[in-house]
């Protein structure tokens, strides 16, 4: 079974985390203090990230949310709001694609659903040097690249500190996965349904931040916000404004939407 932590306070609803690839649930230390007061979290670490030593060596991108629902199996949780941040919002809509009844509500920090110019050329760099080149020292450069500003400089120090705390297959099997299921995306329709959305992009998070409209406008369930001055981590660089939106979002999800 993967590796997770709870934050068990007896409240009525649930959140579970999903990191970022390259990750781990540390990721969301800036989000427990906070949200712990009003719901009970369930921190995952995927497959080779955090303490998670199972890989995901011979599974399928099917088979990869089969043990996240497990892990809320374990718990007795029949049904939850999701966070995830980056490329960990796949391992979100996985469970969104096959298993809808398990998702209360989807708070999407930094999603990237699309591979645009800029990321396939990072992804294509990556291939080229993979094998040669450590991957720790790749997760360097894409930080550098993703969050380039001073004011990112935490969030570029943890994503890199997680980084290299993988085994250097568990790396190359995830990369592989990525690589292989770019067009996950492409044959996807908008599914109309009651499930309701919120992206949280911050306003300096330049490779993803141009395609955010473009998400909320093709489903009727789904609401941007913006974090002013923050970065692709905008959990972290922003992560007052970040707390508060998604815990008015999943308190207001059952009644509405909230009013700006």
């Amino acid at each position: 079974m993967l590796y997770y932590r709870k934050k068990d306070n007896g409240n009525k609803d649930w959140i579970v985390f999903i990191h970022p690839l390259g990750g781990s649930s540390i990721t969301y230390y800036k989000q427990i203090k906070d949200m712990q007061k009003r719901f009970n979290l369930l921190l995952v670490d995927l497959h080779g990230h955090g303490k998670s030593d199972k890989g995901i060596g011979g599974l399928t991108i099917r088979d990869i949310p089969k043990d996240i629902l497990a892990v809320m199996d374990q718990e007795n949780i029949q049904s939850a709001h999701f966070v995830g941040m980056c490329l960990g919002n796949v391992m979100v809509d996985l469970i969104y694609e096959y298993y809808p009844h398990r998702i209360k509500s989807i708070v999407y920090g930094a999603a990237a659903k699309q591979i645009n110019f800029i990321n396939s050329m990072l992804l294509k760099i990556g291939n080229i040097f993979k094998h040669i080149m450590p991957h720790s020292t790749l997760y360097n450069l894409f930080a550098l690249i993703m969050m380039p500003n001073k004011n990112h400089k935490e969030s570029r120090r943890l994503f890199v500190r997680e980084a290299k705390k993988m085994k250097r297959n568990d790396f190359m099997d995830w990369y592989n996965l990525i690589i292989r299921n770019q067009k996950f995306y492409a044959n996807r329709e908008v599914k109309n349904d009651a499930i309701k959305k919120l992206y949280i992009f911050g306003s300096e998070d330049h490779l993803f931040i141009s395609k955010a409209k473009g998400y909320v406008e093709k489903d009727s369930n789904s609401r941007l916000h913006i974090i002013a001055g923050a970065g692709h981590m905008c959990n972290i660089d922003g992560h007052r404004a970040f707390n508060k939106t998604a815990m008015q979002f999943f308190t207001h999800t059952n009644r509405g939407w909230i009013h700006e």
